[in-house]
């Protein structure tokens, strides 16, 4: 008589074993695999999440931001991730709930985003204000045009890695004149709050 396959001697084993010895084995089988993929997650790569003002669809703002996202990433040490807004409200509500890392937002979104989040954003860089282009109907508020924001929260080392690539830019590179085209401007500056 032929001896059991490996399959049915494993079965048999099981079936000789108590539920409690079983209920043990799957316990411990479950928290091996929770703990692998905890693991897994912490060690995934980061990534800058970044949004812009929808003045425009989705399809054209990726393409504008394209250049600008591959520049970054180089830059900083880091993937890049575009991630479009339905409206200027959503986007300050994924920045002030940390599903955004760095947007790009005109002055009067600039000081409701201030105002919601309790002074929790900061823009860093701005674009170099053309006063031919600028009109001005009320002051109240030294905020020109666009800026781009980040919370307060940011590391400090990312932040100022953020900075020097906008500084950095130069439109007599040409790769960094595209970029700097494509966000309308010849120049990024730093700014303040």
């Amino acid at each position: 008589m032929k001896s059991k396959s490996k399959n049915h001697q494993k079965l048999e084993h099981w079936r000789g074993r108590s539920t409690l010895a079983r209920i043990k084995y799957l316990a411990i089988s479950l928290a091996t695999v929770v703990a692998l993929l905890f693991y897994a997650s912490t060690f995934s790569e980061p990534v800058l999440r970044v949004s812009l003002v929808p003045d425009d669809t989705p399809s054209v703002l990726r393409r504008k931001f394209k250049p600008l996202s591959d520049y970054l990433e180089k830059r900083i040490g880091m993937k890049v991730e575009f991630r479009p807004a339905l409206d200027a409200d959503a986007l300050i509500d994924d920045l002030i709930r940390n599903k955004l890392d760095l947007v790009w937002i005109d002055g009067a979104n600039l000081i409701q985003a201030k105002a919601r989040s309790n002074k929790q954003v900061i823009p860093i860089v701005q674009f170099e204000v053309d006063d031919k282009r600028l009109s001005v109907l009320i002051n109240k508020h030294n905020y020109d045009d666009y800026r781009w924001m980040v919370r307060t929260d940011m590391d400090v080392n990312l932040r100022l890695k953020l900075i020097d690539a906008f500084l950095a830019l130069d439109k007599n590179n040409a790769l960094d004149n595209e970029i700097l085209s494509l966000q309308n401007t010849s120049k990024f500056i730093a700014t303040s709050d």
